[in-house]
């Protein structure tokens, strides 16, 4: 298993079954852990729905597609960025530095072609656009 860094919070991990981006809470440090306690009762935490899971999911990150050369583009909206993989190599991270990510799919349709979108790429472009071009008051 490999560990890239993308930003302090965030970092992708590369493993035999492909990458996953995970959120860091609370630095690297592996197999810390809080002692449990019977005196200190956890808060009951809210049902989340399919619905909400979905525009969680979308608010961090998404698959925008496999290019005409097999490589993986993904989404990561915290950095606002698309992070490019080559089965378990990273390949090439670029910044949007908020512009639109249908200009990056334009941009890669022109020089590689997709061979197939992710399947959260329709919703989460349309999402990104709205966030982006909506002026805020």
């Amino acid at each position: 298993m490999k560990i890239i860094v993308v930003t302090e919070k965030y970092r992708v991990r590369l493993s035999q079954k492909g990458h996953v981006l995970e959120h860091v809470t609370g630095g690297f440090s592996i197999g810390a852990r809080k002692p449990m306690s019977t005196t200190h009762t956890t808060t009951q935490e809210r049902t989340v729905s399919l619905a909400d899971q979905l525009i969680d999911a979308l608010a961090r990150s998404f698959t925008l597609g496999v290019d005409a050369e097999g490589f993986t583009h993904h989404y990561f909206r915290p950095a606002d960025a698309v992070v490019v993989f080559d089965g378990r190599t990273l390949d090439h991270y670029q910044s949007l530095d908020g512009r639109p990510l249908r200009e990056w799919k334009a941009f890669v349709s022109q020089k590689r072609g997709w061979d197939s979108m992710g399947q959260l790429a329709s919703i989460g472009l349309q999402v990104d656009t709205e966030r982006k071009e909506t002026p805020r008051a």
